[in-house]
C-alpha cells in the first residue's frame, strides 16, 4: 500500500464509522427516553400510516365507551322515573279497588280521593321535570311538545356505540319509550274522580262526569282508545285504566332493560377492542427496551473503540517522515 500524506483513508473510513455509531446511539437514547420505536416517518413509513389510523380507532373508541355510560345513565335517569310514576299508579289502583267495596261512606271515599289527586298531580309533576342533564325525558300529552322533546318523544334516541359512521355502530332506543306519561296520557281518563266514579256506579246524580279522552286522539292503549267493554262497571273501566296504565309503564322499563343489556355487551365489545388495538399498535410504535439498551451498550463500545483507531490512523501518515 502505497505511503501518502494528502490522503488518510483509514482514517476517513474510521470517521464514518464513528459518526455511525455516534448517529446510532443518539437514536437509541431517543428510543428508549420516549419509549417509540417510531420516532419520525422515515423510521418506518408504513407503521406510521398504520399507527396513525389505529390511533383514531382507538380515540374513537374511547368516545364510544363513554358515549355508552351516558346512554345507560339516561336509561337508568328514565327507568328511575318510571318507577316513581308505577309506585303510584299501584297506590291509586289499591284506593279504587278500596273504594269499590261498599262498605266506606263518601266522606271515607272522598279522604281517599284527596290522596289519589295528590298522586295524579305528581305523576303530572314528574312527566314535565322528569331531566337528563338539561334534556327532557318525557313529552307532553297535550301536543305542545317543544323542541327539546323532539329528539326524544318524537324520533326516540340513537346512541353512538361504535368508533366508526353506520347503523351497524348505533343503537336506538324507540320514541314510545319517551311518550308522555302524565296520568290522563297513561290511563286515557281526562277526569279521574273515586267518588264521582262511586256515585255514578250507585246511580246517583253527579255534578262531574268521569271522562275519557277522545277515542279517536287517545293514546294507543288505553281505556279511552279500546273504549268500555259490556257489562263493565264504572269502578270496572277504571281499574282496567290503570291496569293498562301499568302494564304500559313495565312495558317500557322491559324496553330500558333490554337496551340496557345491549349497551352493556357494547361496552364489554369497545373495551375488548381497545385491549386488542392497544397491543397491535404497542408492536408497531413501542420500542423494546431491553433491545435498545442492548444495542446501546454495542454503539457505545463502537464508538470508544473507533475514537481510539483513529487516533492511531491520524498519525499514520508520520511514517513518511522516516523515508526522508
Amino acid at each position: 500500500m502505497a505511503v501518502v500524506i494528502n490522503t488518510n483513508v483509514d482514517s476517513l473510513r474510521i470517521q464514518n464509522i464513528l459518526n455511525n455509531a455516534t448517529a446510532s446511539m443518539s437514536h437509541t437514547m431517543q428510543r428508549m427516553s420516549s419509549g417509540l420505536q417510531i420516532l419520525s416517518a422515515k423510521d418506518d413509513a408504513a407503521g406510521t400510516v398504520i399507527s396513525a389510523r389505529m390511533e383514531v380507532q382507538l380515540n374513537g373508541n374511547k368516545i364510544a365507551q363513554k358515549n355508552v355510560q351516558n346512554a345507560n345513565a339516561l336509561l337508568s335517569t328514565a327507568e328511575g322515573n318510571l318507577d316513581v310514576i308505577e309506585d303510584n299508579i299501584q297506590r291509586i289502583r289499591d284506593l279504587t279497588l278500596q273504594a269499590k267495596n261498599g262498605t266506606y261512606s263518601e266522606e271515607e271515599i272522598r279522604a281517599m280521593q284527596d290522596e289519589v289527586a295528590q298522586r295524579m298531580a305528581e305523576i303530572d309533576r314528574i312527566n314535565s321535570s322528569a331531566t337528563h342533564s338539561s334534556l327532557r325525558l318525557f313529552g307532553d300529552h297535550n301536543g305542545t311538545d317543544k323542541d327539546d322533546l323532539i329528539g326524544l318523544a318524537k324520533y326516540g334516541a340513537t346512541f353512538q356505540v361504535g368508533a366508526n359512521d353506520g347503523v351497524d355502530n348505533t343503537i336506538h332506543a324507540n320514541e314510545d319509550l319517551f311518550k308522555a306519561v302524565e296520568f290522563s296520557a297513561l290511563t286515557g281518563a281526562s277526569n279521574f274522580n273515586l267518588l264521582t266514579i262511586s256515585q255514578k256506579q250507585a246511580g246517583k246524580t253527579v255534578t262531574t262526569e268521569v271522562e275519557y279522552n277522545d277515542p279517536k286522539s287517545a293514546p294507543a292503549g288505553t281505556v279511552a282508545a279500546l273504549g268500555k267493554q259490556e257489562g263493565e262497571t264504572e269502578f270496572d273501566q277504571a281499574i282496567r285504566a290503570l291496569d293498562l296504565a301499568v302494564d304500559n309503564i313495565t312495558h317500557r322499563k322491559s324496553i330500558i332493560g333490554s337496551a340496557g343489556t345491549r349497551m352493556d355487551s357494547a361496552l364489554s365489545s369497545l373495551t375488548t377492542q381497545y385491549e386488542n388495538l392497544s397491543s397491535a399498535k404497542s408492536i408497531i410504535t413501542d420500542t423494546d427496551i431491553a433491545e435498545q439498551a442492548s444495542k446501546y451498550t454495542q454503539d457505545s463500545i463502537l464508538q470508544q473503540v473507533s475514537t481510539s483507531l483513529l487516533a492511531q490512523a491520524n498519525q499514520a501518515p508520520s511514517i513518511a517522515l522516516s523515508l526522508v
